[in-house]
């Protein structure tokens, strides 16, 4: 193929492969706003669910008031009153969370996934991959394999196929060094907490023994 036959192909099979590549970035914010959802007033249920719990310790201490002050005057959580209130208000934030913003995620996504696993099904695309390399056989490979043809940077399809994989190793090595960096950060963050912790010890130590 020629430079212009070359780019006719490559152009379409980024037409037949574009409706995955839609319809999987529509499922991937799908399920980021799921799990927003399922971390909705994650911090206020939690302390719901503590009061809860201190009213029902309260309960079984054979409290009932709301509020009250112990014998020594401490102020305490009292029981049946505490966790009727704070038992139907975490009852109510589940409801509201559940109907209101999980239930319409996991149907947005469930949505998403059937559109995706349609696009995947559909002959043209099946049948676009018969001559094409598996692993460069998305919308995304396939774009930057025409940019190298169109830019000159590749005559052929293998030229084409070696640069891509060139700069996809390139990208990994710099990933694994960019992970390999924040992780000596980390290391090194560790160490100076350690250390500051270990002149505290050792400082207490020394006062105790004197």
């Amino acid at each position: 193929m020629n430079t212009q036959e070359l780019l006719n192909y490559l152009s379409e099979k980024k037409r037949i492969t574009a409706p995955v590549a839609i319809a999987q970035d529509n499922l991937n914010k799908a399920n980021q706003r799921l799990e927003k959802a399922k971390g909705k007033w994650k911090i206020g249920i939690i302390i719901v669910i503590a009061l809860l719990a201190l009213f029902v310790f309260g309960l079984f201490t054979g409290d009932t008031a709301l509020f009250y002050f112990n014998e020594n005057g401490t102020f305490q959580a009292g029981g049946i009153g505490g966790t009727l209130l704070f038992g139907a208000l975490l009852a109510l934030l589940l409801y509201i969370k559940q109907t209101r913003y999980v239930k319409p995620a996991e149907r947005e996504s469930e949505a998403a996934a059937a559109a995706l696993q349609k696009a995947r099904n559909n002959p043209e695309y099946q049948n676009g991959a018969r001559d094409f390399p598996a692993k460069f056989y998305n919308y995304y490979d396939i774009y930057r394999l025409w940019n190298f043809v169109n830019e000159g940077r590749a005559i052929t399809l293998r030229e084409a196929y070696n640069l891509l994989e060139t700069h996809q190793f390139q990208a990994d090595q710099m990933a694994i060094q960019e992970d390999i960096r924040r992780l000596q950060r980390q290391i090194a963050a560790t160490s100076k907490v350690n250390a500051a912790a270990s002149v505290v010890t050792a400082y207490n130590t020394s006062r105790m023994r004197k």
